[in-house]
Formats: structure tokens, sequence, C-alpha cells
């Protein structure tokens, strides 16, 4: 798994960056909390992934954090797949973890995120999930 680093990332909006990849997107805000939340729904007939990670503020422990879909939380990210909790380089604004896994739904499937905060008190970000439709 691969780093991409964006420059004034914060100076951006995320969508911004989300019409950069082809398809649709769902984006949703994170921070350290924990929480659990569906990410919205993607349509029958559809590829998704890879699923990204940005930090706009670095995480001061580990927090880990799943993508799946009902009754299969780690279908998309495994739990730590991305290193969150890792300083932010110096000059940068923020930072991209790819967690490259592609899936196929045949039906609308709910895209949800689980996090788990351990001892974090800090951190924030957004997490990216494109799909694309196949033609029918």
């Amino acid at each position: 798994m691969g780093t991409i680093t964006i420059d004034k990332f914060i100076e951006t909006d995320p969508q911004d960056f989300a019409e950069a990849l082809e398809g649709l997107v769902l984006v949703k805000p994170i921070t350290y909390e924990s929480a659990t939340q569906t990410l919205g729904t993607v349509p029958a007939n559809s590829i998704i992934g890879p699923v990204y990670i940005i930090r706009t503020t670095a995480w001061d422990a580990i927090t880990t954090f799943e993508v799946g879909k009902s009754g299969d939380t780690d279908w998309l990210v495994a739990t730590g797949q991305a290193n969150v909790d890792a300083a932010i380089d110096s000059g940068e604004d923020g930072n991209v973890e790819i967690a490259a896994s592609y899936k196929i739904v045949t039906s609308d499937t709910d895209i949800v995120l689980t996090l788990d905060q351990g001892a974090a008190s800090e951190g924030a970000g957004y997490v990216l999930v494109p799909f694309r439709e196949l033609a029918r």
C-alpha cells in the first residue's frame, strides 16, 4: 500500500479531490472519535474502490477503522490497513492513505464505516469511497 501526498489539502474541499476520481464518490468527514456510520448506498451493478483515507490532522494514537457493509464490517478495508497515527511530513497539509480493495456489487449496498478511537484524542480527515456503475 502506498502513500500519496497532497500539498495544500486543507485549502481544498475534499469533494474537489473526489471529483478527480472517475465515477461517483461517497465522502465522509472523520475524527478520532469512535463511531459507526453509514457512508451512503452504492447502487446495484457497481464496482467499488479503492478506499482513500485523507488525513488533515494527524492522529495522536492508533485509531482503527473498517469500511464494509452490514454483516461484513471489514469487507473493503480491514482494521488497521492505513497508518493514520503517523506524523504528517513537515511542510505538508495532509496526506492520503490508499486501501487498495475493489468489490463488485449486484444489489444496492450500504457502505458502513466503523472507527475505534483507542487512546486517540486528536485526528481528523475524510474517507472517500469511489464507485462506478457498470454498463447494464
